[in-house]
């Protein structure tokens, strides 16, 4: 209608009717142009801020990931202070584990406690050893020096961590650097780039410290003289840099944020943790979002740049102008392709008459099966109500035996109804089968393959599986709380076809002897599961326990 309008419109304006298909080409093209920039802009908008959000959440979690540790510095640097720093190494580690560091706090090295001593190897410094709870510790490095310090707790007290003690940081210019700020400022205070004491192996990382004074009487004195004089010395802990921030932001395949952290200026010898492979220069070619953002914690500056990682790139809206665009384009051809639309109406109108045909036929044959599987479940429960009957018991035991075998044979039943009749795992059968014993299913042991049995296997196997279980409870192995039973399968093949080797055994249980007579759980194990699987079965009442030993043949397609 609207094409015939334009045509009309085109004549009395004196536009050749063949021109108005192209005119209205002409004019979807331009407006699926338009279309199509203007949402290529908002999707680079929407990629913008949301890469923006990610880097704000990721800056987040690495400030106060290290204000936490700040304050868990804090609390130690009060522990001490409240003994003088005349701690043990058990009553330091009691403390430490009681602050549960690996869990709470990840990405840790480790909590510490540096002292300062008189000297390097005096009788001074061994008895203000002594009186810190570390006797044997060892000063190093041995070059004399003004001013002594010596690590004398680290926890935990594992192999890197270890390496560590007796080590003077204020011997590395470094770390001084630190300390003496931390000291005067009577305030935490994070180190520059180091290489840890503690990287014992070939993998070494980046590394850095974060000190806090301890002052006699606790309060910080009030000028510079003093607290150099009422030193005890520092709470720190050691990081290294790679393990914290992987610890940080997680160590997922395809991050949606790649980061790169530099101390103080972004310098390659700067570096103290990438989290991607390769060079920081390719990432920076090849990233195509990317941010820097400072970082000041404990008085010292990090520069943490971020880039768009696979994650974030695998989440872009890109391709969506061209979308937009291409839609527009298809969308103007309609107009000249209508003839086509409607032959595929027309096909379209003649798929869904078979579609249909295909329905009802389907649906005779699902009424054909149906039908089918009625008249054998009614049989199987006529045959059990039978045998069931021919046992002779009393009306409640025959009434709560065959409710039982019929609930046996109701979860065989859900479980291929959950699978569509197409066939039921057995080690999930078994289980079924088994879930009715309690608490007693402690004291059964099942294992094997997995393997697909068919339905009329799955069905003979789960009636026998239920006989077996109830007999055993009843008067065999389970019957008695030392007995046990073993279920165990495998599947080989014989003459080229796969088969199935099911073993029912009882053992610790009171001693077995063979029945007088033969009840139904033996006859449909014996009989049934032989005449209708074409199977091999072996009962033996052995004085141990009972021994069941099933044989049968699978599908082609249902093997392990």
């Amino acid at each position: 209608m609207n094409s015939a309008g334009l045509e009309v419109n085109g004549r009395s304006r004196g536009i050749p009717p063949h021109l108005v298909p192209i005119l209205v080409l002409t004019i979807g093209l331009l407006a699926s142009v338009l279309a199509a920039w203007q949402v290529d802009r908002l999707s680079r908008a929407k990629d913008l801020q949301r890469f923006q959000n990610g880097v704000e959440r990721a800056h987040s979690a690495i400030s106060d990931r290290l204000q936490a540790y700040i304050s868990v510095l804090r609390a130690t640097a009060g522990f001490l202070a409240a003994s003088e720093g005349e701690v043990t190494r058990d009553e330091f580690r009691t403390y430490a584990e009681r602050l549960q560091l690996p869990r709470i706090y990840p990405g840790i090295q480790g909590i510490g406690f540096s002292a300062p001593l008189p000297g390097l190897d005096t009788p001074a410094t061994r008895a203000r050893l002594a009186t810190l709870g570390a006797p044997d510790v060892s000063v190093r490095p041995r070059t004399p020096r003004p001013e002594v310090h010596a690590i004398v707790h680290l926890e935990p007290l594992d192999a890197r961590n270890r390496a560590a003690l007796g080590f003077d940081m204020y011997a590395e210019p470094t770390r001084r650097t630190a300390m003496s700020r931390a000291r005067d400022q009577a305030r935490s205070a994070m180190s520059g780039k180091v290489e840890l004491v503690q990287e014992i192996d070939a993998q070494k990382q980046a590394g850095f410290l974060i000190y806090h004074p301890v002052y006699r009487g606790g309060a910080p004195p009030p000028s510079v003289e003093a607290r150099r004089t009422g030193l005890i010395g520092f709470a720190y802990s050691a990081f290294r840099a790679d393990d914290l921030l992987a610890g940080i932001l997680g160590r997922e395949a395809a991050p949606p944020i790649h980061i790169a952290v530099y101390d103080q200026a972004v310098r390659p010898e700067n570096l103290l943790h990438k989290s991607f492979p390769g060079p920081v220069d390719a990432m920076a070619r090849e990233a195509r979002l990317s941010a820097t953002h400072r970082l000041e914690t404990a008085g010292r500056t990090w520069q943490v740049v971020y880039y768009a990682g696979p994650g974030f790139e695998r989440e872009r809206t890109r391709g969506l102008g061209m979308a937009f665009f291409l839609g527009g384009a298809v969308a103007s051809l309609l107009v000249a392709t209508a003839s086509w639309w409607q032959l595929r109406a027309r096909l379209a109108a003649e798929a869904e008459v078979a579609a249909r045909r295909r329905s009802e036929e389907q649906r005779l044959l699902l009424v054909a099966e149906l039908n089918h599987r009625v008249k054998n479940s009614l049989a199987t429960v006529q045959s059990i109500a039978a045998q069931t009957l021919r046992e002779g018991r009393d009306i409640r035991e025959t009434r709560a035996r065959f409710e039982a075998r019929l609930l046996a044979l109701s979860e065989a039943h859900n479980l291929l109804t959950r699978e569509h009749w197409e066939g039921a795992e057995l080690g999930e059968l078994v289980k079924l089968e088994l879930a009715p014993l309690g608490a007693v299913r402690d004291r059964v042991t099942v294992g094997g393959p997995q393997v697909v049995l068919p339905p009329e296997t799955a069905l003979s196997l789960a009636m026998a599986v239920h006989e077996l279980a109830t007999n055993a409870l009843k008067y065999g192995a389970l019957s008695d709380w030392q007995g046990r039973v073993t279920i165990a399968w495998r599947t080989y093949e014989a003459a080229g076809a796969p088969r199935l080797e099911l073993e029912w055994v009882e053992h610790g249980g009171p001693p077995v002897s063979p029945p007088q007579q033969r009840g139904f759980g033996s006859r449909l194990i014996e009989t049934g599961l032989r005449r209708q699987l074409q199977g091999q079965v072996e009962l033996l009442f052995q004085p141990e326990g009972v021994c069941c030993r099933i044989d049968l043949p699978l599908p082609e397609t249902r093997g392990a």
